[in-house]
């Protein structure tokens, strides 16, 4: 009896993990069929003289350790780069921040809509000066395909 009990839980999950995956296909093809009909949308918009598709709100910084960054180097330079930091946090700047597990990368989220303000802040930081961190700055807005959500419904 308990063997008959784990195959249909099994089963059962099976069955679940199927109409998921069904459900994300059919997902996944409405996206697309409609990407062709959101760029046309958006290039419509563009060429009528309305707001732009996606504005820059925002900057997503990825700072990744040069090879300069010996742990002698990051001993004496990371004390000063935390508390930089943290200014710019509290400045509103950083917005949020992050660092991959094995601490070689760190990832701002930035409220700044300029990539050069950006940059200078960034290599402003004690890292930075140092040569021991480079940033990869990267603009980020909203989602522009949910204006597809916006639009009047066809009659």
């Amino acid at each position: 009896m308990i063997h008959h009990s784990a195959t249909h839980t099994t089963t059962k999950i099976r069955a679940m993990s199927l109409v998921k995956a069904t459900a994300l296909v059919g997902l996944v093809s409405l996206l697309a069929m409609n990407l062709p009909a959101s760029r046309a949308h958006a290039q419509h918009v563009g060429q009528t003289g309305g707001p732009s598709p996606v504005p820059t709100t925002k900057i997503l910084a990825i700072g990744r350790l040069t090879a300069k960054a010996t742990p002698s180097a990051l001993d004496k330079t990371l004390p000063l780069e935390i508390r930089a930091t943290a200014r710019l946090y509290l400045a509103g700047k950083i917005d949020q921040w992050y660092v991959k597990p094995d601490e070689t990368t760190v990832v701002f989220l930035m409220n700044l809509s300029d990539q050069k303000e950006a940059h200078d802040l960034l290599e402003k930081l004690p890292l930075g000066q140092a040569g021991l961190m480079q940033f990869e700055l990267i603009p980020i807005g909203p989602l522009g395909p949910l204006r597809i959500l916006l639009a009047d419904p066809a009659k």
